[in-house]
């Protein structure tokens, strides 16, 4: 999709008065990404994780990047409402030392440190590459529909 159309996207009508945003980017799409949160309505406090993206036998992973090897990605941490009300652990690590596998597959230990920050809240994954029990998760290649539609049938 282009930024255009997911700044486009109607996350209002999925997200409560109080809610939290949780933004993977990459670091040359940092200024975007913020842009985004505030588009949709949030307001970003954080970067909430940085994923080490390791290989299946525990050595760093690194891709060529136009001023210094890529071995990282963040996770923004944004806001609306009054969500730190909710917030029910002080002791969650920013670094995230993870295998990287498939394309744009996160490691399922971010998802479980959103867990055990916020509880058992209602959780959406936009763009979901699975389905994680506990989580709505939308994503082509969990229903093959697109990202629009899907929003359109939650928002029901």
């Amino acid at each position: 999709m282009s930024i255009k159309d997911i700044y486009n996207l109607p996350i209002n009508t999925i997200t409560q008065e109080d809610s939290v945003l949780f933004l993977w980017v990459n670091d040359s799409h940092l200024k975007e990404g913020i842009k985004l949160c505030e588009k949709w309505g949030f307001k970003f406090k954080v970067i909430a994780f940085v994923w080490e993206k390791l290989t299946k036998n525990g050595k760093l992973c690194a891709n060529v990047g136009a001023w210094t090897m890529k071995n990282t990605e963040i996770c923004l941490l944004a806001t609306k409402g009054a969500m730190y009300k909710y917030k029910n652990k002080h002791n969650i690590f920013q670094l995230v030392k993870a295998e990287r596998t498939e394309h744009s597959k996160k490691p399922n230990q971010v998802r479980q440190n959103i867990e055990l920050l916020f509880g058992n809240l209602p959780r959406i994954e936009l763009f979901a590459r699975q389905k994680t029990k506990g989580w709505t998760s939308i994503g082509y290649d969990i229903d093959g529909r697109d990202i629009k539609e899907s929003l359109e049938l939650l928002a029901r």
